[in-house]
């Protein structure tokens, strides 16, 4: 069996991927593969990067039930007032959106921003500052 060929696009009226903490973001997931997916899901993730560790969470799962072969879905979603995306010399906290093909889990990603100012907060030049 074949794996779907998956697209994730976002479309924004300001076309960027970085966000103040509770926006709205919208756009649209796109699929095509040789038979139907059983499940197509949008997941919103935040990671924590270490540099021994890594911790991911899911934020919100978006179900797009009964998916077609080949498809395209408008989404919307609220995003969360936390965790900020930062940058720091022991850690570094990013967000993704993914749209994820079940089963087998074949992904499409966007890495987005979440922080006020719509910039990533910068704690190595932050702590340089001092």
């Amino acid at each position: 069996m074949s794996a779907p060929v998956i697209s994730l696009a976002l479309q924004l009226e300001d076309a960027g991927t970085a966000f103040e903490p509770g926006a709205r973001l919208g756009g649209v997931a796109r699929w095509t593969s040789p038979i139907a997916p059983r499940g197509m899901e949008l997941r919103l993730i935040w990671v924590l990067q270490g540099k021994w560790e890594r911790d991911i969470r899911i934020a919100q799962t978006i179900a797009l039930p009964d998916p077609q072969a080949s498809e395209r879905r408008p989404f919307f979603l609220t995003l969360p007032r936390a965790p900020y995306s930062f940058r720091g010399t022991l850690l570094v906290l990013e967000w993704t959106l993914e749209l994820v093909a079940l089963p087998g889990e074949e992904k499409a990603s966007v890495g987005l921003v979440l922080a006020p100012g719509r910039r990533a907060i910068d704690l190595v030049h932050r702590d340089a500052r001092k």
